[in-house]
Order: C-alpha cells, then structure tokens, then sequence
C-alpha cells in the first residue's frame, strides 16, 4: 500500500474538513458555509461515502481530503501530502531518500552490464574459453547470435570479475548488492559464476539485471541464476522478452519455453515470438508481461512432464493469473469488460526441448505451434490419461479433477461443451454434472476475491481516470489528443497532479523529476499496467472514447451529488438541510442533465460517421 492510500485509509475526510469549518449532519452527508467564498445560505458539502467534499456555490469545485486541505491551506500537493502524513502517523519517502534509491539501482545496472561485457569479452576472445565456444557450436548457435544475445564465459576463479570491476570503480557492496560476488562461508568474498557459460538476462526495457549461468565441468547445479536483488526478481522477467515484445505484440501470440537455449535457438531460425520462464513455473508477475502485449498465449511443454502434479498445478496457476488478470479494463459504460484469454500447450515429440525440434526443422516446430491445443483439451489429456476411465472409481476421480476446472469457464456455450464431453467420457449424464459444476461455480464475490489475492498491483479506484492516464503513459503518440483533457475531470487528487506533471512535461524522465517522490510508486503502476493489445488507431479511438466518458462522468457525478440535496431538502421540508428552494435545485440539477444529453449525442455521431 501506497503512503497516499495508507493516509486515506487512516483519516476520515470529515475530521480534517471539521478542523477548518462548522459541519452539521444533513442526512448522509454534512454541510457547512463554504470557506472558499462568502456566502449566508451554506452550499458546502461533504461526502464521507465518497469521502469528498464540493461546494455548489459560487466555487463549483470539489475533491478529496488532499485538495480540501490544498485549497484551505493555499499549499502544493506534497506540503499537503506531508501535512496529512504527520496527522495520520505515515511515514513518507524524502525526495533525497527516493533520488539515492534511483541513483543506487541506476549503479546496479551499470555493474551488471559490465559484467556483461567482461564475460562476453571473454567467450569471443581467450583460449580458456574454448569449450564454451564448442559447447555453443555445437548446439548450432552462430557467432553472430553470440554476439546478438552478448553470450559469456565466467572463468574459473573466484575473484577475476570481482578485481575487474573494483579497476573500474565499483565497490565490494555493490557487486554484492548486484548479486555479481557472495559471501564465502569461512569469510571474505568471492565471484559468484566461474566455469559458466553466460546468458545475460535482461528486463523488458533492455537493461541487463541478472545473469545464468550453465555448468561445463559437471558441477551443480546444472543452471545458477542470479539472486534475488533490487532489480532482479526471477519471478518477474521472462528471458528474451527485450527481444521478443515487437513480435509477440505484431503477432498476437506469446510463445513460451523453458530454457535459454531454447529461446536462443528460436530467435536464429527468426522465430522471435519466443521467452523463456527460466525453468520455473510460470508466476503471475509474469504473466503480467505477457498480457500487455497479448491475450494469446501458447506454452511449450517436455513431453516428460507433461502429466505431472507439479506442472498441472503451475498450468492452473498461470490460467487463472492470465484469465483473472485479463478482466480489469473499465469499459465505456463505467463497468469492467472481460477480455477472453486464449492459452494453448505445444506438445513436443517425446524426449525433445524446443531447442532440438528447431534445430531439426524449424519448419516442424511452427506446425507444432499450428496444432497446439487449448488448455481445457490438454487438461482432459492429461487427466484421462492418469485414470482407467472404464473404472467407476477411476471416472469419478477424472470428474474431481476437471469439473472444478470446468465450472471456471466464463463462455457458458464454452462450458456446456467441455460438459457434453465429460458426461460421454465417464458416462454419467450431462445434467448431473452440470448441477455439480453450478455448485462448484464460484460466486461474483469469490471471483473477485481471487482477483484481488492474485494482483499485487492496486485495483482501479478510479477505472476511467487511471485508464487514462495509462494510455497516455504507454502511448506518447496519444499527446495531441491528451491536451483535450481538463484537470477537472480527475476526482482523484493523485491522479490529477499526474495530469498536470504530464501536462507540463515533454518526456518520462522530466514528469519523475517533477513529480513527488511519493507518487512515483502511482505513476509506475499506471505505467506497467497491462493494457488490452490494438493497433495506434484502435488505441486513439480508445482514448477518444475515453475523453466522453470522462466528461460524461463528472456531470454524472455532479448530478448524483445534488439529487441527494434534493432528496434531502424534500425530505425536511427544505429548512433545516438547506435554505434554497427545491425549484431553484432542480434546475442546477437539470443542468448536468442537459449537458449529459449532448455528450451521449455527440458520442452517437462520432459513432455513426466512424461507420460510414
């Protein structure tokens, strides 16, 4: 959780507005006489459902705690970012603090793509690194996709690297701090690879964060990677995803393996859709990758493993964390669209990678892809190949194990097909099964329970304003269009100083730099949020859409707000909730309603010309 959101979480707007004026309750909501203007008859209104506060005079504004106590207090964001935090006990990141983080992690970077261009240096140009260069040669790797990938050789010493880079500058603690050297057990330091052939490991953005390293003297583990460090979770990167993205997302499939030479050998043939999860079960972190790039996604199976325990619970893992994690997107109605996830299994031929099939024919291995089959159709392989279905016993384990995973299906045609299949499969009848699958059905509520346990990341709060700004974020051909935008249309303080910052900066480096240090955790999110796949156009015509709803949901927002005055005033014979005349009410209240109109005309227009 956020320091922003911890604040929000701990103090109730009504307490810090109650500091500056006289509130009185008003049915569910308080009033007062706004302090932003002069005025007898009070107009200002705070709302602890929302936790905001407008004023329906002269002012015409509104907010959350942190733009109440902006306007008041005639102060910038983080002043009054700084204020509630003392208020509410939360400790805050100092830009001083947040600068030396960067610049620690900027230093980490550096040292690892040193590192990288000692070993590569190594491979490419010393007699000790013969039998690396032979293993790779005879594997099929050309020097020039040496070269392509910066493939390297750790000697075999224990503090070559570690002398190198301290020639070039950097300290003990922070090779230790890049996981480059580790602590040795009777004391001191030492390189962490030696004897290795080395594959740099690099984020989406091109930076190399980790390394692995394979063995070529028979020493274990087989494969060492990096350690967990400040820039590198093995769980969140995906090998060759910096190469890989442009394909994946021009093709509109993902493919994924398993090893480093797996993707490596894919690449040469041009094959370049392909990552590799660094043979760990695949993680939602991961997953996240993928999916801003595609819904499609396809996993290249060892046929050895196929029906194990272990890889079938990895699969569901990563069903759910691909499907779960593809339903987030505000769609232009206010809600959330599902965006359906399709996830199909290569099945490699018995005791083969990826690595030899595409060696052996490329040509087999794109058929392979062609013939992969959907997640559900490998379940069913899988599970009926571990039972004898002519078993009662048997048939009724099978059914444990795939109608749970039935029930799951959103499609309810999808759903009742895998049913009809079951039901002919152990022979018990279709309607029996779906009555047990119904029951197995998770609720709205569970459903979004899971959603929220699977995703680290912060639900939308406010869905439209945050989808905004992540395509302006991701999209900087999106600018000209963004300068349509008005700072009014973000309820939500945090999001509408974002704004303003991208408003004023003319790149990412400059809106940091402007920013608090303490929404850079917000402005990352945003920036890492998965967006559906779509071309340029698809994505103005997003955010086109986006720019009405926007408009549409503030006079919305408005129009709601003064119906609960309205109700109020009728309610209490219009005296003691607010002196106005209910007719005076209604017409302030017809106003959004009019203008509601033409945004929905308008939108209509737009729509029908798009047609033509």
């Amino acid at each position: 959780m956020s320091a922003i959101d911890e604040i929000k979480q701990r103090l109730d707007i009504v307490d810090v507005v109650s500091d500056y004026v006289t509130l009185r309750k008003s049915g569910r909501s308080f009033k007062a006489l706004c302090p932003f203007h002069t005025e007898k008859t009070p107009s200002f209104f705070v709302f602890p459902e929302r936790q905001s506060w407008r004023c329906f005079g002269s002012c015409a504004t509104g907010g959350d705690i942190f733009s109440f106590v902006m306007k008041k207090e005639g102060i910038d964001f983080g002043q009054a970012l700084r204020l509630l935090a003392e208020r509410a006990g939360v400790t805050l990141v100092s830009k001083q603090q947040g600068k030396a983080e960067e610049e620690q992690w900027e230093r980490l970077y550096q040292a690892n793509d040193a590192a990288a261009h000692y070993y590569h240096h190594l491979l490419l140009n010393t007699k000790t690194a013969e039998k690396a260069r032979s293993h790779l040669e005879g594997r099929g790797v050309a020097q020039e996709t040496m070269a392509s990938f910066q493939l390297g050789f750790s000697p075999n010493s224990w503090d070559a690297l570690c002398n190198y880079l301290i020639d070039k500058g950097y300290g003990e603690d922070q090779l230790l701090a890049a996981g480059l050297i580790v602590e040795k057990e009777g004391g001191g330091r030492r390189d962490l690879f030696r004897n290795r052939l080395m594959f740099p490991i690099r984020n989406a953005q091109g930076a190399v964060v980790g390394f692995g390293g394979r063995t070529l003297d028979g020493t274990m583990p087989k494969y060492l990677n990096s350690p967990q460090t400040a820039i590198f979770d093995k769980s969140g990167i995906l090998y060759g995803i910096d190469r890989a993205q442009g394909a994946i997302r021009e093709q509109g499939l993902a493919i994924i393996v398993e090893g480093y030479m797996d993707v490596i050998a894919a690449h040469q043939q041009g094959i370049t859709n392909v990552v590799a999860s660094m043979g760990t079960s695949l993680t939602e972190k991961q997953m996240m990758l993928i999916k801003k790039l595609t819904r499609n996604l396809t996993l290249a199976l060892d046929a050895d493993a196929a029906g194990e325990e272990a890889t079938l619970r990895g699969l569901e893992i990563a069903r759910r964390a691909f499907s779960e994690r593809l339903t987030s997107v505000p769609d232009w109605l206010g809600g959330t669209s599902r965006l359906k996830a399709n996830l199909r299994i290569i099945l490699l031929p018995q005791g083969m990678d990826p690595d030899e099939v595409i060696r052996e024919s490329p040509e087999t291995w794109r058929q392979l892809v062609v013939e992969a089959v959907p997640l559900m159709d490998y379940f069913f392989k899988a599970v009926t190949s571990k039972f004898d279905i002519s078993r009662e016993e048997d048939k009724a384990f099978a059914a444990e194990q795939l109608l749970p995973l039935i029930s799951e299906i959103e499609d309810a045609v999808e759903r009742e097909l895998y049913l009809k299949r079951l039901a002919g499969l152990i022979g018990v009848s279709e309607k029996t099964l779906a009555a047990r699958a119904a029951e197995l059905r998770p609720t709205k509520r569970e459903r979004a329970r899971r959603a929220v346990s699977l995703s680290p990341a912060q639900p939308f709060r406010h869905p439209l304003e945050e989808y905004c700004l992540c395509l302006l974020l991701q999209h900087p051909e999106l600018r000209e269009r963004g300068e349509q935008l008005l700072p009014e249309y973000f309820e939500s303080t945090e999001n509408r100083e974002l704004f303003l910052a991208w408003h004023d900066s003319l790149g990412m480096e400059m809106l940091r730099q402007s920013l608090d240090v303490n929404l850079h955790h917000h402005l990352d999110s945003l920036i890492n949020r998965a967006l559906p796949p779509a071309s340029e156009s698809e994505f103005e015509a997003a955010f086109v859409d986006c720019l009405r709803r926007l408009e549409e949901q503030r006079l919305r927002r408005l129009k709601a707000l003064e119906e609960v005055l309205i109700a109020e005033a009728e309610s209490e014979g219009d005296r003691n909730v607010i002196t106005e005349p209910v007719e005076t009410l209604l017409q302030k209240a017809l106003k959004p309603s009019t203008q509601l109109k033409d945004v929905f005309e308008k939108g209509r227009r737009e729509q029908e010309g798009a047609q033509q």
